[in-house]
């Protein structure tokens, strides 16, 4: 739960905060904003057990990365602005 004074920057379809900020310049992230596949297969490869959909899931963030690496450029403009680096 965030704090009642923080900035939400951007939320997931659920309408979960993701990015936000509190106090000005300080800039939070719930997640990783540029998590790849081969980050997420190494993860898994970590524990026994795994969801029953977990295929589907990486052939579905494999789909995305592209968009990710999109969007991140700007973000990290957005950050960079933000928190009065730029």
């Amino acid at each position: 739960m965030l704090p009642p004074d923080a900035d939400v920057f951007a939320t997931a379809a659920s309408g979960a905060p993701l990015i936000f900020a509190l106090h000005g310049n300080c800039i939070g992230f719930l997640g990783h904003p540029g998590t790849k596949r081969g980050m997420v297969e190494d993860l898994i490869m970590e524990f026994a057990e795994t969801p029953d959909d977990t295929v589907a899931t990486l052939q579905l963030l494999g789909q995305a990365q592209s968009e990710i690496a999109v969007t991140l450029t700007d973000l990290m403009v957005g950050i960079s602005a933000h928190t009065g680096l730029m």
